[in-house]
């Protein structure tokens, strides 16, 4: 009786330790919970051993979605240690600690490129533009003085990052930039239609 009641214990305990197998991408999985949902396609993705860093660093921000903490620092690591010095798989990462509320990763991730990619003007743009978005218009014009000393005449940068800060509120700020832009291609019309089109997308004329 004794080992009948220990052999039970033991199928007990070894059901309730045994991993979940692996999901069913149904329709079923896709219309489920969606903590689920982010963190089997990015186990999948993995699982199928992407080469391009960008694909890893995209994983690391759907377990963050999913509240995987642990899982999105071992992705990122891995795509960080591919490509070490790429900024913008620097940049998706650090967009990823952004988005998800933490703000001390993400400032240390976008600091990486300014140390490992200086002259990546795409990726050093597009942090200026993500600290805007979110309202830390210190950190986002420190790296816009980053990109003045690239490039001083690329007005289609200026427009973008005084869009984000038009969006973030930050209004007297975001006229700097237009008007830099407008200095120099006073004859754009793209540039005029680009910012008419930001002043209707983000608030009223009143």
């Amino acid at each position: 009786m004794r080992a009948a009641f220990l052999a039970l214990l033991t199928l007990s305990l070894s059901a309730q330790t045994t991993k979940p197998g692996p999901a069913v991408f149904d329709e079923a999985f896709f219309a489920g919970d969606r903590r689920v949902i982010l963190e089997g396609c990015a186990d999948k993705a993995r699982s199928l051993k992407p080469k391009d860093a960008k694909y890893l660093a995209e994983c690391g921000r759907a377990y963050l979605a999913a509240l995987d903490k642990p899982k999105a620092e071992a992705a990122f690591k891995e795509a960080e240690a591919r490509e070490s010095k790429d900024g913008q798989v620097l940049r998706l990462i650090a967009q990823a600690w952004l988005r998800h509320g933490y703000k001390s990763e993400a400032l240390e991730g976008y600091e990486k490129i300014v140390q490992r990619d200086p002259k990546n003007k795409e990726a050093v743009t597009q942090a200026a533009v993500d600290l805007a978005e979110v309202g830390l218009v210190n950190e986002a014009e420190r790296y816009m003085g980053v990109l003045l000393v690239l490039e001083k005449g690329d007005w289609e940068r200026f427009l973008l990052f005084g869009r984000a800060l038009l969006v973030a509120g930050q209004r007297k700020k975001a006229a700097a930039w237009f008007a830099r832009a407008v200095a120099l291609k006073p004859n754009e019309e793209k540039l005029f239609l680009d910012i008419s089109r930001t002043f209707a997308e983000t608030q009223s004329v009143m």
